[in-house]
């Protein structure tokens, strides 16, 4: 499993970020870091999203087709919040991925980036 550079963009109406760091490829998916606490894991097979920390763990699908439901689980209560999902625009290109949805109202940007 060879380590490649990434960027990663995450934007909304609240924050505009972007990191770089190392990922990993392995059977369709890709794994990163964000910080030291958070793990991300995006599955190109299934369009599937997964960020993990202590505080939580976030699963989002998307799907052009159709309105999907993310789970983000609460680690400290034990529970489950249930969001609406509309993916409005989904780009592949090798590696490379953007992604253009709706949460519960609010636009995001997500997008990976490969540096060569």
């Amino acid at each position: 499993m060879p380590k490649f550079s990434i960027n990663v963009t995450i934007k909304n109406e609240e924050e505009d970020n972007t990191i770089s760091t190392k990922a990993i490829l392995q059977d369709s998916l890709l794994k990163y870091k964000e910080n030291q606490e958070t793990v991300v894991i995006y599955n190109y097979d299934k369009n599937s999203l997964v960020r993990e920390n202590n505080d939580l763990r976030m699963d989002y699908l998307f799907d052009v087709d159709r309105n999907t439901e993310g789970c983000i689980f609460i680690k400290e209560i034990g529970q489950k919040i249930k969001v609406k999902i509309k993916t409005k625009k989904l780009i592949r290109k090798n590696n490379n991925i953007e992604i253009h949805f709706v949460v519960e109202g609010k636009d995001f940007l997500y997008k990976i980036e490969e540096i060569k």
